[in-house]
């Protein structure tokens, strides 16, 4: 026979069972995302900001992408917090949500976290954002695209195979590239050193400036559209000495 102690825990259990239905239960991300069906494809849900995650790669040309993501969470009083291999804030927008976040990977290999973070977003390519550095634009230029090919980055390369998609808009940021005599170097190793390196105080100011305007079309996005933001970013005119693309 079983004893009287062992009994009254069998009680408890099934009591606790019962009422565990009831309980407050912590609502996820995924619960709170329209079905996939109702999606509006003309704003985004996620902008990632390219980039390598090593600390010493913080402030070089590479990871301008990824100091837009950090200048919107500081601005948003965010805190990008890891989820899987990314690291992704929530911020509201004009009243809308937004996620912004950063892969934990190397810039080569975004395609992976980017899929994995869409998919548990629920958001289809057209609501992914990727901003990006442009070595072919001038330093500051800024250009956003609604879909397209890699254009030869291997980071693009990466995401485009994983979303098994090209159309996913994009930003991309003129960093330019190293000049000898006026002819544009186009040595791999000399362009490398060069995305990989830290930019002067005054081509920082630029950029910083160039930050700023692709936050602003971030925001006019989930606002009014795609469409309206890429008109007006498109249309920023250059420095009076910057180079014709």
């Amino acid at each position: 026979m079983r004893s009287g102690a062992s009994l009254a825990d069998d009680s408890r259990m099934a009591i606790g069972g019962r009422f565990a239905q009831f309980r407050k239960r912590t609502p996820k991300i995924e619960d709170e995302l329209p079905p996939e069906e109702d999606a509006d494809l003309s704003r985004p849900l996620v902008v990632f900001g390219l980039g390598n995650p090593e600390e010493r790669y913080e402030g070089t040309r590479h990871n301008v992408g990824a100091w837009v993501i950090a200048t919107m969470a500081k601005r948003y009083h965010a805190q990008p917090k890891r989820e899987g291999r990314v690291n992704v804030a929530r911020i509201e927008v004009h009243g809308r949500v937004l996620h912004i976040a950063q892969p934990r990977s190397y810039m080569n290999e975004s395609g992976g976290p980017i899929a994995q973070e869409a998919k548990r977003l629920k958001a289809r390519p057209e609501q992914v954002m990727v901003v990006y550095d442009e070595l072919d634009l001038p330093v500051g230029s800024t250009r956003m695209r609604l879909k397209g090919s890699s254009g030869g980055n291997n980071g693009l390369k990466s995401i485009i195979g994983a979303l098994g998609s090209q159309e996913f808009p994009r930003i991309r940021i003129g960093i330019d590239r190293p000049y000898d005599a006026g002819a544009p170097v186009r040595d791999p190793e000399r362009i490398a050193n060069w995305v990989l390196s830290r930019p002067s105080p005054g081509d920082r100011r630029i950029l910083e400036e160039a930050v700023d305007r692709t936050i602003a079309a971030i925001e006019e996005a989930v606002l009014d559209g795609y469409e309206v933001a890429m008109n007006h970013l498109n249309t920023t005119p250059r420095r009076p000495d910057a180079p014709e693309e």
